[in-house]
């Protein structure tokens, strides 16, 4: 099965797909932005998009770790909990970005008010290793998008409608030094789906099923 390849629409089909896979990432993953010894911190994750009212993150990943989505009025996902970020930065602290855009351009309301979303295709899949921004305090984890597949990692204690997030919504150059994600054909393959679900009962086998 091609889960989430970038030719299939987002019909239910699709949106079920995507529903499994992240019941698979989220129960299984531990999202860990910190290395080795250094001391962490769990914080809320939320994604915010700069791309649009035609276009939606129909769904995002950190280090593996389910963010949800985020909706075309680009103000801010839902927060997500959590992911593990150090309690001091550091020099090339990064995290590995996946995410799909979705195109709501040509949107036929009338059927999809019935449940028919072959309207809505996909923009493009996409990976990037990106830099998380310099931060003081830890915070919450916020990752920005943008058109052209670009990507920047903030923390912060201030929401992005706040005078001091570090993103704000009408910087025109915020894009600058966002990184450029390369367009994959599928969030996670079926290898990787495979290798998370076997990490999963090895855990539950080891520690005991939390649910």
């Amino acid at each position: 099965m091609r889960l989430l390849h970038s030719n299939i629409r987002f019909g239910w089909l699709r949106m079920l797909a995507i529903s499994l896979i992240a019941l698979v990432f989220a129960g299984c993953a531990s999202v860990q932005a910190a290395s080795g010894g250094e001391r962490s911190t769990p914080v809320g994750l939320t994604g915010v998009q700069h791309i649009g009212p035609n276009f939606n993150i129909s769904d995002f990943y950190v280090d593996g770790g389910s963010g949800g989505n985020v909706g075309r009025g680009g103000g801010g996902g839902s927060t997500v909990c959590c992911v593990a970020i150090p309690k001091q930065w550091r020099p090339g602290l990064t995290v590995e970005v996946r995410w799909g855009v979705g195109d709501w351009s040509k949107e036929n309301r009338a059927e999809i008010d019935a449940g028919n979303y072959k309207s809505v295709t996909s923009e493009g899949i996409y990976k990037a290793k990106v830099p998380i921004e310099k931060y003081d305090e830890p915070g919450q984890l916020f990752v920005h998008f943008f058109a052209g597949g670009k990507v920047r990692v903030v923390v912060s204690d201030i929401y992005p409608e706040g005078k001091r997030h570090p993103i704000q919504s009408n910087d025109q150059h915020a894009a600058d030094s966002a990184t450029v994600g390369t367009r994959i054909n599928e969030l996670f393959t079926e290898a990787e789906v495979a290798e998370k679900i076997r990490q999963g009962k090895e855990y539950d086998k080891k520690h005991g099923d939390w649910r």
